[in-house]
């Protein structure tokens, strides 16, 4: 089956360009296109103006508020089946997201991701803040590649920006609610309130909760359950035509059960102080003896954008706030026995301020320059009474870590049009980064919460600061043979920030320094409509020159007591290449298909490990060589006025690692395939609508994430993708 599909999409991705050629060749000259445009234009931000996505000489994956409601999107964490070559998974509240297989394996929240996460144009930089709820948007954007120039640091994967509905001129809104299986609830809503025609509000709000899909085999309740609300107000200022006022504030609130989106499952194999898993295999069940396993949540924050027009020149203020509160309680060994349960809490704010100036007026040149400035805040806590059901053995751990990160930044992108068919683009971006951090790890005998008693210190007080400036760009250029088939290749510079192991917790030997990771991108793609407006390809193709990268992994510990610890180093090079195809037909006026291949060859092309020896040659972490993801959608006309519109999705994900060590018991054990559909009802002249979804419908058992915990625990945590979900949800609008 495999052998089978692989042969066909490599077949496919090659004759790809020759039938688009072909089509492009029997495509009639442009004065003579009368037909009107089958395909909505995307406007996206990708370099900070609004841009036609198909216009874009990035490799981009944009959903409008069409897209995102016929997927059935919920939360952050969903999208990452219909993007190729992104994957996104979760540990201890965190996510763990990864572009073209750059992406962090660090399970600590204290470690920055090389994939950036954007809010209304609001850089979420504490990672408890990047899982959020899906609701009323207006677009998400998934920007593949280094974005150093305009995005910065730590966005050597690429950016993630989601866009909020923003209040219009007429007061309208919406109300949904639906139901689903394991007692799922859901409700959401928002609307406009027109004040005035210089003034408007928009108001929107969801809360989420359900049972959970997993049973919990120490008590028989059941287990993953979710329970999640969050609510925005945007403000909408107009006082002349050329100046516009975003005020935007939201709040999110998770008292879910475990963590959120990707349920935990069963460990596998092994005895846990004489105690066996009874069904070690069976993901449907977990063996959680800690009662109050939960995963709480508070975030909110606020930001405003201020657009001013002059001429030909547009100019940006962007400010924002963000506070992020996590309080995640696990029980890792899943057993019976209190061996591993541990408590990770986050306190974290930041500030930033963005100014930036544009300039097109339409002729040759068009500019874009800018000024970026970031404060956060981060305290990270690790608590725990590990080994506590041996008491000879027992390590009631607290360590506590606090980073002061200060950021700031300048860049500048320029185009020059040589012709109105063919452009050159540069841009630079210099950034200094400063970073503060205390870390203290201690053994507390004694009673009380927090604990009082015996302090043994495992890593004394220790104090780190450092200093990092770098520079990121990139060079692109344009070529468009029609309105509709355009050509272009670049090369982008990016980096990720250098940091410390606030994760450490036994030994002074893990409070490692890392210093900056740099990725170089050349990358070709083409993006073209043919058909008479009936097909739409992208495709591009990169290779990566990926060094320092910064592994998590396992080194040597001090002393005899600790032979094993996990460090944060720059111990590799990578050698990555790859591509992305995203295609959408449209045979008849009524059908859709649309289909999205992603290939990855990412292996280590020099690491060798303290303790795993020599793993050049392996794959990376969160690099499957394969995903496709493929949707029909067809709408019925039905007497009476209605219409009824089936849509139905494939999702295929090869196998992946999880850690650099490439073994089958660390990683998905094989590939996986979604099956989804969704089947709407709605009369033509009305504006309400019915719609029965479900999700994973053959209810595969999939393992999305593995954690090699044997050198410490002897456990390897295995956490498995979501059971088979279905509901029904009406919509009505006003």
């Amino acid at each position: 089956m495999r052998k089978t599909i692989k042969v066909s999409l490599i077949a496919l991705s090659l004759a790809t360009p020759t039938l688009m050629a072909s089509a492009i060749a029997q495509e009639e000259p442009e004065a003579a296109q009368t037909e009107p445009r089958r395909f909505q234009t995307i406007t996206v931000t990708a370099r900070k103006t609004a841009e036609d996505v198909q216009s874009v000489p990035l490799s981009v994956s944009a959903f409008d508020a069409d897209a995102l409601e016929a997927h059935g999107f919920t939360d952050s964490l969903d999208i990452d089946d219909q993007v190729p070559n992104l994957e996104i998974k979760t540990f201890g509240g965190n996510p763990n997201i990864f572009i073209r297989c750059v992406g962090n394996n660090d399970f600590n929240a204290t470690t920055v991701s090389p994939v950036s996460i954007y809010s209304d144009d609001v850089v979420q930089g504490l990672t408890g803040g990047q899982l959020m709820q899906m609701f009323d948007l207006e677009r998400v954007e998934v920007l593949r590649g280094p974005q150093g120039t305009l995005f910065g640091r730590n966005t050597t994967g690429g950016a993630i920006n989601f866009y909020s509905r923003k209040p219009g001129n007429s007061q309208e809104g919406y109300l949904r609610i639906g139901i689903g299986n394991y007692n799922r609830s859901e409700i959401e809503a928002a609307g406009t309130i027109v004040i005035s025609d210089k003034l408007a509000t928009r108001i929107a709000g969801k809360m989420t909760k359900d049972d959970g899909d997993l049973r919990n085999l120490f008590n028989g309740d059941r287990a993953n359950a979710t329970d999640l609300a969050a609510i925005r107000a945007i403000t909408r200022f107009e006082p002349s035509t050329d100046l516009e006022f975003l005020w935007n504030i939201h709040a999110g609130r998770d008292r879910s059960d475990y963590h959120q989106g990707k349920p935990v499952g069963a460990i596998n194999g092994g005895d846990a102080l004489g105690y066996s898993d009874p069904a070690p295999d069976n993901p449907r069940f977990i063996n959680v003896n800690e009662t109050d396993n939960r995963h709480d949540a508070d975030t909110w924050g606020t930001n405003l954008r201020i657009t001013k027009q002059f001429a030909d020149f547009e100019f940006k203020s962007i400010t924002g706030y963000e506070s992020v509160k996590t309080d995640y309680l696990g029980d890792i060994d899943q057993s019976p026995n209190n061996l591993d349960e541990l408590r990770f809490q986050q306190d974290g704010e930041q500030i930033s301020q963005e100014f930036n100036l544009s300039y097109d007026a339409g002729d040759a040149w068009s500019w874009i320059a800018g000024l970026f400035y970031l404060q956060e805040d981060f305290n990270y806590k690790t608590s725990g009474d590990l080994f506590g059901a041996i008491p000879t053995a027992a390590l009631p751990l607290q360590a506590e870590s606090d980073r002061d990160t200060t950021t700031y930044a300048a860049f500048g992108e320029a185009t020059y049009r040589f012709t109105d068919k063919f452009s050159v683009t540069g841009g630079l971006r210099y950034t200094i980064e400063e970073k503060d951090a205390v870390l203290e790890s201690l053994l507390i005998y004694g009673s009380g919460v927090p604990p009082t008693g015996t302090t043994v210190p495992l890593i004394p007080e220790t104090s780190v600061s450092d200093e990092w400036n770098a520079w990121s760009g990139r060079l692109l250029a344009k070529y468009e043979f029609t309105r509709d088939t355009m050509l272009y290749g670049s090369v982008s510079r990016g980096f990720r920030s250098g940091g410390f192991n606030l994760g450490a917790f036994f030994d002074p030997n893990e409070l490692t320094t890392v210093e900056p990771e740099f990725l170089t991108s050349y990358e070709v793609g083409l993006k073209t409509t043919v058909l008479d407006d009936r097909l739409r390809a992208n495709v591009a193709a990169f290779v990566y020159d990926y060094t320092d990268l910064q592994v998590f992994t396992f080194t040597q510990g001090s002393s005899t007591a600790n032979p094993i610890v996990i460090a944060l180093e720059n111990a590799a090079n990578a050698a990555v290449s790859g591509f992305e195809g995203e295609f959408t037909a449209i045979p008849l006026d009524d059908m859709t298909l649309t289909l999205g291949l992603g290939y990855l060859d990412a292996t280590y092309e020099d690491y060798i490990s303290t303790i795993a020896g020599d793993l050049s040659g392996n794959r990376l972490p969160g690099s499957p060589e394969w995903n496709i993801n493929f949707a029909a959608q067809h709408e019925f006309q039905l007497p009476g006025g209605f219409s009824l519109t089936p849509r139905a999705e494939y999702v295929f994900v090869d196998q992946r690692y999880f850690d650099p060590n490439e073994l089958e018991a660390i990683s998905s054990r094989g590939s996986h395939e979604l099956i989804n559909a969704r089947l709407t009802l709605r009369p033509e002249d009305s504006n309400w609508e019915i719609s029965l979804w479900g999700k994973n419908l053959a209810d595969e058992s999939y393992i999305v994430d593995a954690g090699d915990l044997t050198a410490t625990f002897g456990l390897i945590p295995t956490y498995y993708g979501e059971r088979r979900r279905f509901g029904l949800e009406a919509k009505i609008g006003f």
